[in-house]
């Protein structure tokens, strides 16, 4: 019996590890990248795996993490392979470099491609479309795998987590992120905190990009609020002068593999394919339960018992003057100082967390330092340890200095003492070297 796994982000792997663990003897799990992991590589900064683990990754450690989960449960993976259509039947219609088109017969299937980003067209925004316009995600990966800076004053549209992910990591690189445009406050407590107001970056809820100006390159973008009737008030048009436009306006399940297909025993989708999570512990979570159903289909795991939907919150109507980062939960807390007292908090941990935000606020840090020999022009570092938060661009302009030869593994120490704050930086990503 075989399971084929297409996708071998976060899901993919979760469910292909899920499945051999539940005694499918043949596991195949595909990827189109050259490495496992999906998105999580370009994905730099903390938050995944705190719920599971109760430990704080990056992305590219919580991909490593679980690359070596496959590896150790013996899973057949082919990476470099892009998958062009699921046929009925379970035939795989895919392609490769190493052995060209080819068809894999399977018993099951689990779709675990995950999501694209919407992009300007899709919104109908009118405009020229000059060169400075971008997904979030593909700004992301240019700073953060490419080396390149895509702008030096930019707009975001979008109050999601990436956008605001997106905001800090610019101002960290010295981008002056002029605002924040959305609806609402969507994206997760913490991202809020430690990406938005710790950089005291505007956010403007209740506005939109309602054209873009500029032929080469982008000039500016014009902007005005949402009336009553959900349209754009053109009457309160602003035009904002910027370089760079981001578009982090949500996500859409990539599912064209199996498109021409009806939902059929043997066929399983999982990950944000199937709905697209705010926390990868969710998503690992869905996946790991989609391996088992993929399993007791087959007849060879026990059937197991029905998994509660991930709960996801959303910050808008909370009350408070602080938001608790410890966790994903995101307490909104009321903190008084003279006499010191906490209330709305859920746990021990969020009064410790807040006495720390009065007295000494400090931060981990993640970014990238120039990588000489490898695949790739850098490598993601952390700080081993939170720093000060009135020091981290005293960092940032040290890290700049740093250079790592490849190979380069996971943890490994790149440089010590960083900007003479007692952390370290160390690696959160590995490279092997130019064949990598």
């Amino acid at each position: 019996m075989r399971i084929v796994v297409i996708g071998g982000g976060p899901a993919g792997m979760a469910a292909a590890v899920s499945a051999k663990e539940q005694g499918i003897p043949e596991v195949l799990l595909l990827e189109r990248h050259p490495y496992l992991g999906g998105v999580l590589p370009q994905c730099i900064h903390n938050g995944f795996g705190t719920q599971i683990y109760q430990t704080d990754y990056t992305g590219g450690e919580y991909a490593c993490l679980w690359a070596e989960k496959v590896k150790a449960a013996g899973i057949d993976v082919r990476t470099d392979t892009t998958v062009l259509s699921v046929e009925k039947g379970w035939k795989v219609n895919c392609v490769s470099a190493d052995s060209g088109a080819e068809v894999l017969k399977a018993d099951a299937v689990i779709i675990a491609t995950g999501c694209r980003e919407r992009t300007l067209p899709q919104m109908l925004i009118p405009g020229s479309r000059p060169a400075g316009i971008f997904t979030a995600g593909s700004a992301q990966l240019m700073m953060n795998m490419k080396n390149y800076l895509p702008g030096k004053s930019a707009v975001i549209l979008g109050s999601g987590d990436i956008g605001l992910i997106m905001a800090r990591r610019m101002t960290l690189e010295g981008i002056r992120v002029k605002m924040i445009l959305g609806q609402e406050a969507t994206g997760l407590a913490r991202n809020i905190v430690q990406c938005v107001k710790d950089y005291n970056i505007p956010m403007r809820y209740g506005w939109t990009a309602v054209s873009t100006h500029g032929y080469e390159r982008l000039k500016g973008v014009s902007i005005a609020p949402f009336g009553r009737d959900g349209k754009p008030d053109l009457t309160r048009k602003e035009y904002i002068p910027c370089d760079t436009l981001l578009v982090a306006a949500g996500l859409i399940p990539e599912l064209e593999v199996c498109a021409r297909l009806e939902p059929e025993d043997g066929l399983f989708i999982c990950g944000n394919a199937h709905l697209v999570h705010d926390l990868v512990d969710h998503v690992t979570n869905e996946a790991m339960e989609t391996g088992k159903r993929a399993a007791a289909y087959l007849g060879t795991g026990r059937c197991p018992a029905c998994f509660p939907p991930a709960e996801e919150r959303e910050l808008t109507g909370a009350r408070g003057n602080m938001i608790c980062t410890i966790c994903p939960k995101g307490c909104i807390m009321q903190v008084d100082t003279e006499p010191f007292s906490v209330s709305g908090n859920q746990c021990e941990k969020g009064a410790d967390f807040a006495r720390k935000e009065i007295e000494n606020p400090q931060r981990i840090v993640t970014t990238v330092v120039k990588l000489e020999g490898g695949s790739q022009p850098v490598i993601s570092v952390k700080t081993d340890r939170p720093v000060d938060k009135g020091d981290i661009f005293k960092v940032m302009k040290a890290v700049k200095k740093v250079k790592v030869a490849a190979p380069v593994s996971v943890g490994q120490l790149v440089a010590e003492n960083i900007a003479d704050t007692g952390a370290n930086l160390v690696a959160t990503w590995e490279c092997k070297g130019t064949k990598n």
